[in-house]
């Protein structure tokens, strides 16, 4: 379906066309392989047709339409298309909530992991789910690229699988991603921020600062310091262009010695200052 306003969709800030997504639409044709490694974990929906699964080995399963698949992160998969394969691939942050009152570290800690759990989850998808995934998948193949939007999808998909399916399901589907890493990223992100420091973030997951930030470098493949600035960076930029709080209230809250680290923060890190960050989206809004 053709998209209308197009043009002024091209002018908002959430929209980009040449970025990662985190839903995309892939074709697989029969007989072929697509392989998937990925740094995040992985959800996967079967649109159309079946394919054989296998990983290490260890885990090998046919897989057909109206299928949901968990890949953990750094768990290396090869899928073979049985049939003409299209599918929708969903890449997940470690946070992850179904509601208000149930997040995904706190439904996984009601879990005891034993020698038979499998390394892949696999879950049938209910109808509602079906066709909230379908919706998405026309979304995507129509073009539609706004980050804001499939953001709020994701979220939203949380919410229906909490709803359409019991507890048990939900955490058997899940478990797979429940490790070490798991249990440490999701601190990482729970905590970042109510901490200034790395050494305050090291602190609150109990860990040495070596320890910490021997560990974090393995997973995240950055040093602490250098993440802790960009998710600050995203915050504040979230904050001048979608807001409108004083800079000097921002500058305050992010804990910035004076206006001119601020400047300096803006500048290092958008190549503008907060003046000219709110003024450049301004001229983006179509009204």
């Amino acid at each position: 379906m053709k998209l209308c306003h197009l043009e002024e969709q091209t002018r908002c800030s959430q929209y980009n066309a040449t970025k990662e997504w985190k839903l995309e639409v892939v074709k697989i044709a029969k007989d072929a392989t697509f392989q998937t490694f990925s740094e995040q974990t992985q959800m996967i929906f079967i649109i159309n047709g079946s394919l054989n699964l296998l990983s290490k080995k260890i885990y090998n399963k046919n897989v057909t339409a109206g299928e949901l698949i968990l890949i953990p992160m750094h768990r290396n998969c090869a899928m073979t298309a049985l049939k003409d394969v299209s599918m929708l691939v969903m890449t997940l942050d470690f946070n992850i909530v179904f509601c208000e009152r149930m997040s995904l570290e706190l439904l996984l800690k009601t879990y005891t992991k034993s020698k038979e759990d499998a390394c892949i989850g696999l879950l049938k998808a209910e109808q509602k789910i079906v066709d909230f995934i379908n919706t998405i998948s026309e979304n995507i193949t129509d073009e539609l690229k706004c980050s804001y939007y499939y953001d709020l999808k994701i979220r939203e998909l949380f919410f229906l699988m909490w709803v359409y399916y019991d507890k048990k399901q939900v955490f058997n589907f899940f478990k797979p991603i429940y490790n070490n890493d798991f249990s440490f990223t999701s601190g990482v992100y729970k905590y970042i921020n109510e901490v200034k420091t790395v050494g305050n973030l090291a602190a609150k997951l109990e860990y040495s600062l070596s320890g910490f930030e021997k560990k974090f470098r393995r997973i995240f493949e950055v040093s602490p310091y250098q993440w802790m600035q960009e998710q600050r960076a995203k915050r504040v930029y979230k904050e001048i262009t979608c807001t409108r709080k004083t800079f000097t209230i921002i500058a305050k809250e992010y804990h910035f010695s004076s206006p001119a680290h601020f400047n300096d923060f803006c500048r290092q890190y958008f190549q503008n200052t907060p003046g000219g960050l709110r003024k450049e989206n301004a001229k983006r809004l179509p009204f």
